[in-house]
């Protein structure tokens, strides 16, 4: 029995370890789709609603992956919370290809490194999260 166990573990991992993105079935038929040169998806245009690094991406809207699988960007279909930042729904998202927030449009004003942020404004952020620059209140 642990045997067993330890077999379908070491398959487990390896197997995972093959799965690099996000097949062609989301994307709406007869769109435009693009390829990364190892096969991986890069962009379409979504066919339905489709969560990827917990973000809800808009049906019928564009959708861009790195190579790693990892989203880049697309237009929310939801509310999209990361930290204290909420992204407003159907607003564009981006990420850096370690899933981290490049940037968004916010839902609603928040203060940030000691800097307020408009509802509605966009807001970039560095990798290590630190405020690059958003929109100021009026």
């Amino acid at each position: 029995m642990k045997c067993t166990i330890i077999i379908l573990s070491i398959i487990f991992m390896a197997d995972v370890g093959t799965s690099l993105g996000i097949d062609q079935s989301i994307c709406t038929p007869g769109s435009e789709i693009s390829f990364h040169p190892n096969g991986q998806l890069k962009s379409c245009t979504l066919k339905n609603n489709h969560s990827i690094n917990d973000v809800t991406c808009k049906q019928f809207a564009s959708i861009n992956l790195y190579e790693n699988g990892i989203l880049k960007s697309c237009i929310t279909g939801e509310y999209f919370n990361y930290d204290v930042i909420t992204c407003n729904q159907y607003g564009q998202v981006n990420f850096y290809p370690t899933g981290k927030l490049s940037s968004c449009v916010l839902s609603k004003e928040i203060q940030i490194d000691d800097k307020h942020c408009a509802q509605l404004g966009s807001i970039s952020l560095f990798e290590n999260g630190k405020l690059k620059s958003c929109s100021t209140p009026q």
